[in-house]
Formats: structure tokens, C-alpha cells, sequence
């Protein structure tokens, strides 16, 4: 959004962040318009990586193109306006290059770079040929702004070749090519060019609410300080928009006035349901509290059998700590875990480096032998980890690279690993805005972690950081030791809170309160393990003889079917809560009334509280037919 001669010049990327944030509008509006200053942007390690391998990405497609024959037109960037560029465009589209590169669009009200035009055997204003769009972009699903861009570029597009494309192609961080038709798009795309059209003409006022684009956002800092300053009832950790914006309804706007009105005030029933008002009220009076104090407090919440502290098996000598290290920029396109770290009960560190594919494979096959012979060796350990994305990064490997899967489904099937983010959201409510394991450290550490210099911090900079190894021709052993002292820091930091947790579980106990162990398991063979070992030996048969494809193949139906019981079992042990904020799953599911017949079949219908799932869209109700 910019002002040239005195009108303002719209883009595609005005009207994705348009959709994810209207409030980004208000702000780009008011700077484009001279009334406020643009925003002071230092220089963000981690989103300038982004946008390195973002063109690195584009950069990468244009050679392929080039190195299979194709005629390409590169339009200028610099030294030329809009309105050349859109020239020089349209000169290589009426010459029929078979691809044009950074193609400018512009009619004076909206500009765009198409990454490329692609021509096509459809007749238009220059000949027997026309143009489809295709965009390069990082990540490996596809994301709705994406098509929002590309479709908003065909609006200028069919007027310049007087005939409409017909695909939008995406290519994905991991070189897979994905087609869309616009005709699918350009209803939804239109609709909201009009809501963005409507808000500039009409400047509603609009107020910050956090979102996921917060984290890419240029306006955060501002936005943040308005959070902290105005007591935004949205500071309250687990908050969603939807129960943000109802509190507002009813007049509750601040954390302060959340913490005092309680779960039982009128307007709090009003605006939340009974799942997450007690939740919400509680967290809001623990923040309070350490603001006014400045000294961390918790609380600890009911027992529930089969939840929270009920999810801590006995303390054992074998028991390990696990963090994994990854990089989703990896060549590729898949990412990389790049090092597996573990920590035992003596804090004794051992490590797992992959720097390629293969040496993953490798990486995974080791470190799950090594957690199996540490079983066989102390039938009482398990596996700690915090949150779901060690489990996940297992079962990604073991399934893409077809290694150690017996090996993984004996320690799933043996409930070996423990997942203390579960324990903690289950069991404990802490005066924190988060529950991130660097949050949580204030309990048992003293505080979070310092930076300092050149120390790797967080999970981001752990990345840039490696790919900072990596351009260095992988010389620079420096930087992956101090990748390796954050994730030692990580497993003996969920160590600790395994051991804080135990101390909380005896507070229960003292209580008079029955906390039991989940059951232990003893090691059994995966009851595939024999077909598994076939299946290898046919597939070795198949890559020797040359049948790649085909060798991929063997045992597909198999790792399908075990997604969707990992699937099963991750959820089995998630409390209502858990079960609304994940996609995947619906919570907080009442009891069915029944509304009709069909036939022989009963129709019933089943009430939980609003929620996003991914069965297309946010649902209220639902019906099942029994």
C-alpha cells in the first residue's frame, strides 16, 4: 500500500494481510496517508533467513526451467516504474516467451509480480497462446493467501491477454507442483478485494487482536505495547480472538477486570462456556499476581484420573529427556532434523547428528535402537519430552524413511514416552503469559534463560544458526557446539521440570488425594515386525531389479493404517481443552438429543462449544445419523 502521484497503489499482499489482520489495513493506511510514521524495522535474523530461502526457492525453479530448454524473459526490477515494467511484460508476452520471470501487472490502482506467467495453448490478444500463473512459495502446504495473491494477479492478467487463466500453480518448498483452478479462487478472492476496498474507503476503526500473523508482522512491537499498556484481556495465556472478543461484549476488556469479576460473575457465564471460564478466570488472577508481587505463582488443578499428574509414571534411573533440532529450510524441501539430543537422570548428554537425508535415516535408525536397548536395560524408563514434536518428528522419519518402525511401535505401544507439556496444561495453572518450557523455568531455574552473546536462545535462532554452519562449507564446528549446548540446556531443563512436577505430585498426595501411575508395560515384539522385514527384503529385491517406484510402494496400506491409530492414541489422553484448541479433534462434546428420523435411523444431535476444526470450517453444532 503506497501513495504514486497522489493515488493509492494497492498490492496482492495488501489484501492477504487484510484477511489475516484488518487492523495491519488501519496501520498501513494511516502511514501510506502521512499520518503515521512507518514502523522502525531492525534487522530480523530469523525473517531475513525466511526470505533468503524464498529466493533461493524462486531461484531454484528458474534454473530448472532454464536447464530443461525453456525461452525466458526476465522483466527488470530496478530502474524502471510500474508502468515500464508492466511494458516490458506485455512485450514478452506478445513475443510468446514460453515463461516470463517477475511479471509486473498494474493498472494504476493495483500492482503485482507474478513470480512467472507460463504460456499456455489458449488463444488470446496475441495469438493462438495465453499465460497461467505460477508462484514460487516455501512452505510444503498449501496456504490460502497464496491463491488470494495469485488470483488477485489474474484480475489485470485477463484484461492484458483478453482471455482468463485457468490455472494457478504453486510450487512448494519441496518442489512438488500444485495446481489450482481459478475458477475454484476467484469468487473468495473477489469478495475480499471488496472488504478491502470497503475498509479503506470507509476507515472503520479496528482495534490490535493477536493472531498468527503476529509473528511476521512489522507492527507487532507497537501493537504489543498497546496489549501491555491498555491491560488487554487478551495478555490472559490460552486466550482465543472469539473469547477475547465476547468478553468485550459484555464490558470485560482487561486482564485486571477478568481476574476480579471471577468464573461466577453474570457477564463471565454470559460470554464463556463452563469449560473455559473457571480456566480463564483462574489464569487471569495468577497473572495479576505476579504483576502486583512480581514473584511466580501456580496453582494446582483437580485430579482427574487418567490426566495430568496421573499421566507421571514412577521415576526411574533409565529415564531419558529428548529435544530434537530442526530446520525446516532444508534442501530438499522436507526439512532436517538435524540433531537428536538426550540427557539422562545424571544429566549425562549424548547427541545424534544429521546433516543430510541419508544421515537422517541413519540418525533415527541409532537413536531408536539406542532408546530400545535403554528399555531392554531398565524396564522402568521412559522417554520425557515437552509438547508433541519429538513423537511427531519420530513418526514422520520412521514412516517416510520406512526405518525402525518395529523399533518406535514398541515404544509407543509400551507407553514409553511422556509428554510434560500435557502434564503440565492437565495439572498446573502458572502467572505466565505462556507455558513454554522457557516460562516454565522460572519455577525450578529461577528465571528464564539470559541470552548473551552468541549464545543460540530459542528454536529459531537455533536455525539460523545452523545455516550459518552450513554456508560456511560446514567448517565452523564453533557453531554447532553452541547448537548443542542449547539443546543440552532444552533435555536438562525438561529433566528439571520432570522433577518439579514430582515434587507438585507429592502436594497432592499430602493432600490425601489418590494420584496413581499409569500401568507399566513390558517390552513385546511389534506384532508386524516379521511382516516389516519381509516387506524390506521385497522392496531391496525391487530397487536392485530397478523398480524404484514399485519399491516405494510395498507396505504403503500398512504405514497408512498405523497413522491413523498414532492418531488414536495421541488424543486418547487430552482433556476437553486440549481437545478444542486441537484442529483435528472436536471437544467438549455434550450429551445428543434426538431431532428426527430417517428411514430406520434416528437423527441426533451432538452440542459442543464453537470451535476451529478442520472439517472446513468453524462449526457449533453437528449432526450424526445413527
Amino acid at each position: 500500500m503506497q501513495m504514486r502521484e497522489g493515488r493509492l497503489v494497492l498490492s496482492p499482499t495488501d489484501v492477504t494481510k487484510h484477511v489475516a489482520c484488518p487492523h495491519v489495513t488501519t496501520l498501513d493506511l494511516a502511514v501510506a496517508q502521512g499520518h503515521l510514521d512507518k514502523p522502525v524495522e531492525g534487522v530480523d535474523a530469523q525473517l531475513q533467513l525466511i526470505f533468503d530461502k524464498g529466493l533461493e526457492h524462486e531461484a531454484a525453479y528458474l534454473s530448472s526451467l532454464y536447464a530443461v530448454g525453456k525461452n525466458v524473459v526476465e522483466i527488470p526490477e530496478r530502474g524502471l516504474t510500474y508502468a515500464e515494467r508492466e511494458a516490458r511484460t506485455v512485450e514478452a508476452m506478445r513475443g510468446g516467451a514460453e515463461v516470463i520471470f517477475q511479471a509486473a501487472l498494474f493498472d494504476g490502482a493495483w500492482v503485482g509480480f507474478a513470480d512467472f506467467l507460463m504460456r499456455v495453448q489458449r488463444a488470446g490478444t496475441f495469438g493462438d497462446w495465453s499465460y497461467d500463473i505460477a508462484d514460487t512459495k516455501l512452505a510444503r502446504r498449501l496456504k490460502v493467501p497464496a491463491l488470494l495473491q495469485m488470483a488477485t494477479y489474474a484480475v489485470r492478467l485477463t484484461q492484458l491477454q483478453g482471455v482468463t487463466p485457468r490455472k494457478l500453480m504453486i510450487i512448494a518448498g519441496d518442489g512438488a507442483e500444485h495446481p489450482w483452478r481459478l475458477v475454484d479462487v476467484e469468487s473468495y478472492a473477489a469478495r475480499v478485494r471488496g472488504a478491502l476496498g470497503d475498509a479503506i474507503a470507509n476507515q472503520p476503526s479496528t482495534t490490535p487482536v493477536p493472531v498468527q500473523y503476529c509473528e511476521q508482522c512489522r507492527w507487532l512491537p507497537r501493537c504489543s505495547r498497546l496489549w501491555e499498556e491498555t491491560d488487554d484481556v487478551c495478555r490472559v495465556a490460552g486466550m482465543r480472538s472469539d473469547q477475547r472478543t465476547r468478553l468485550r461484549e459484555v464490558g470485560i476488556s482487561t486482564l485486571s477486570a477478568l481476574a476480579r469479576a471471577g468464573a461466577q460473575d453474570t457477564r463471565v457465564i454470559e460470554a464463556l462456556s463452563p469449560t473455559t471460564r473457571v480456566r480463564l478466570c483462574t489464569q487471569a488472577a495468577l497473572q495479576l499476581s505476579e504483576s502486583q508481587t512480581g514473584e511466580p505463582t501456580y496453582e494446582l488443578l483437580p485430579v482427574a484420573a487418567g490426566q495430568g499428574m496421573a499421566l507421571l509414571p514412577e521415576p526411574d534411573p533409565g529415564d531419558v529427556y529428548l529435544d530434537f533440532e530442526g530446520d525446516p529450510f532444508a534442501p530438499g524441501g522436507q526439512g532436517l532434523e538435524y540433531l537428536a539430543g538426550v540427557c539422562d537422570r545424571d544429566e549425562t548428554f549424548f547427541t545424534w547428528w544429521a546433516h543430510d537425508a541419508p544421515a537422517e535415516a541413519v540418525m533415527v535408525t541409532q537413536l531408536l535402537h539406542w532408546l530400545l536397548q535403554r528399555w531392554r536395560q531398565h524396564p522402568g524408563m521412559h522417554i520425557y519430552h515437552y509438547a508433541n514434536y519429538e513423537q511427531a518428528a519420530l513418526k514422520r522419519l520412521t514412516g517416510r524413511e520406512a526405518v525402525a518402525e518395529s523399533e518406535l511401535d514398541m515404544l509407543l505401544r509400551g507407553e514409553r514416552f511422556v509428554d510434560l507439556y500435557a502434564v503440565v496444561r492437565q495439572a498446573v495453572q502458572i502467572s505466565k503469559d505462556s507455558y513454554s518450557i522457557k516460562k516454565m523455568e522460572a519455577f525450578y531455574w529461577g528465571g528464564t534463560r539470559s541470552a548473551g552473546e552468541g549464545k543460540v536462545d530459542n528454536a529459531l535462532s537455533s536455525v539460523v544458526e545452523y545455516e550459518k554452519w552450513a554456508a560456511t562449507d560446514r567448517a565452523d564446528r564453533t557453531i554447532l557446539d553452541r547448537i548443542a549446548v542449547y539443546n543440552n540446556d532444552d533435555v536438562r531443563s525438561t529433566l528439571a521440570l520432570h522433577n518439579w512436577l514430582e515434587q507438585r505430585r507429592q502436594e497432592v498426595v499430602k493432600q490425601g488425594l489418590m494420584v496413581p501411575r499409569p500401568g507399566e508395560e513390558t517390552i513385546t515384539e511389534a506384532a508386524d515386525s516379521e511382516i516389516i522385514q519381509a516387506e524390506n527384503k521385497l522392496a531391496e529385491t525391487l530397487v536392485e531389479a530397478g523398480q524404484l517406484l514399485l519399491a516405494g510402494c510395498v507396505g504403503w496400506h500398512r504405514r497408512e493404517d498405523k497413522q491413523v491409530w498414532w492418531e488414536y492414541f495421541r488424543t486418547a489422553s487430552m482433556s476437553d481443552e486440549e481437545l478444542i484448541d486441537d484442529r483435528i479433534t472436536l471437544g467438549g462434546v455434550g450429551e445428543p438429543t434426538q431431532i428426527g428420523e430417517i428411514k430406520r435411523s434416528h437423527v441426533w444431535r451432538y452440542p459442543f462449544p464453537v470451535q476451529e476444526a478442520r472439517i472446513g470450517k468453524t462449526v457449533d453444532d453437528a449432526r450424526v445419523h445413527m
